[in-house]
């Protein structure tokens, strides 16, 4: 719990931005007897080692001498804190506070403990206060109206700074945070079309600007801002992200595709955004084939697992040998993920290369032995290669791993009477193409 404590005073403080200076913040005990003295630092002592108890014993001593001393409140709060008695603790802030008012490590005791018991009001309260004596404590502020859902107040205050001394990264992601998730969408727009306009705007504003728009289905304002966001910022790539979707929804198909290739030979632009692009394209070019080699030139170049193992899948059906050249020299041959795996040994049995479809299939069933499935392909690469006996071990071990599938399980069976037909027991043969039939009587 102490643990705990310590690393939510960390977090409060580091992104509330509050510096601690170097010397103590309550230690101006004034005039006081040798008996407090010693009976103060002998707390502050015991509460250095977690001794919490016996620290507010020594502070109640401390009070019973002198019951105005605010550095003795403090130290009172605090220790209580300590042991969740935070009833105690407030009182014990609030009289410190009323001794010495608006003392800033007094309010930050009391902004730490009312932000604990999720006490807004309060926690409110006090940061007006420390706002007052540290413009620091703004970002604060507007994090706390952020949070409390007081979106107009977080951008007052937005506004005021900015008017005052600029705006840096985090003011902008708190407005943007402030304007979204108050759904002011229309003054959001009007504020970054303003920045747009004084020439002062960052490449994120044109972003947030196009996503506002398709908030408002105001797709026309949208694409224009993407093709000005190009030509501000004509060596970035991040505008193409917009415009290759906007140039699809017109059917500008040149333009659309141009905007992918910028896309997948982007140095700057992350993984996801360019597999987003990609992928969307290949979901257009399965409607239209004649599209399929712009996603080759784009592999070439943006080699992704999926849309290589996509865009074999696709040849599988009428141009195998295309499949298995583009899984066999790609990633995916050395791939450990289930479906390449399992792909990548079904277009090896359709290209008659048995040999190589039994060694990918053992790959897959030392990584995934509770698949069915791989146990079927790997008893079909035994049973081209004449090893009908293997093919039935196979197949008998797998069997037991399907769960709720008919058509697999007759799958199995239909292989099982293949094997036995291989072996001359016709017997099994026909107990098997029955069982077959009655797995999956539809098929």
């Amino acid at each position: 719990m102490k643990r705990i404590r310590y690393i939510f005073h960390f977090i409060v403080f580091l992104f509330g931005s509050i510096i601690y200076a170097q010397e103590k913040p309550m230690d101006d005990l004034g005039n006081v007897s040798d008996e407090f003295q010693e009976s103060y630092f002998e707390a502050l002592k015991q509460r250095g080692i977690e001794n919490y108890d016996k620290a507010i014993e020594l502070l109640v001593n401390c009070n019973s001498i002198n019951p105005n001393n605010a550095s003795v409140h403090f130290e009172l709060g605090k220790n209580y804190y300590e042991i969740d008695q935070y009833a105690l603790a407030e009182k014990s802030l609030e009289k410190a506070n009323s001794l010495k008012p608006n003392n800033q490590w007094i309010l930050e005791e009391q902004y730490l403990l009312y932000f604990a018991q999720s006490k807004s009001d309060k926690v409110e309260e006090v940061l007006l206060k420390l706002v007052q004596l540290k413009p620091k404590y703004q970002d604060m502020l507007i994090k706390h109206y952020i949070k409390t859902r007081k979106y107009d107040n977080a951008l007052k205050v937005l506004n005021t700074l900015e008017a005052t001394s600029g705006a840096n990264k985090e003011h902008h992601k708190l407005r943007h945070q402030a304007y979204t998730f108050s759904r002011k969408y229309k003054e959001y727009a009007n504020y970054l079309s303003n920045k747009i306009d004084s020439k002062s705007a960052r490449e994120t504003d044109y972003t947030n600007l196009i996503i506002v728009y398709s908030k408002l289905k105001q797709n026309d304002k949208g694409f224009e801002t993407a093709k000005r966001y190009q030509e501000t910022f004509p060596n970035s790539d991040y505008p193409y992200l917009s415009l290759y979707k906007f140039y699809l929804s017109k059917n500008n198909i040149p333009e659309a595709i141009n905007a992918l290739h910028r896309v997948s030979n982007s140095n700057s632009l992350q993984q996801q955004e360019k597999f987003k692009v990609a992928n969307d394209f290949f979901q257009y070019a399965k409607k239209k084939p004649e599209y399929i080699p712009e996603l080759e030139k784009v592999i070439k170049v943006f080699p992704h697992q999926t849309l290589i193992t996509q865009l074999a899948s696709i040849y599988q059906e009428n141009n195998n040998e295309k499949a298995t050249h583009l899984i066999a020299s790609s990633e995916q041959a050395n791939s450990n993920n289930f479906q390449d795996l399992k792909l990548l040994t079904d277009i090896l049995l359709k290209g008659n290369k048995y040999l190589d479809a039994l060694k990918t299939s053992e790959k897959a069933l030392e990584l995934y032995p509770a698949q069915a499935v791989l146990y079927l392909q790997q008893a079909k690469a035994y049973q081209a290669i004449n090893k009908a006996k293997n093919a039935l071990e196979s197949l008998e071990l797998g069997i037991d791993y399907i769960i709720d599938n008919p058509s697999l399980e007759s799958n199995f069976y239909s292989q099982m009477a293949k094997a036995y037909k291989s072996l001359n027991d016709l017997k099994n043969e026909q107990k098997y193409l029955q069982k077959a039939k009655k797995a999956n009587p539809k098929s």
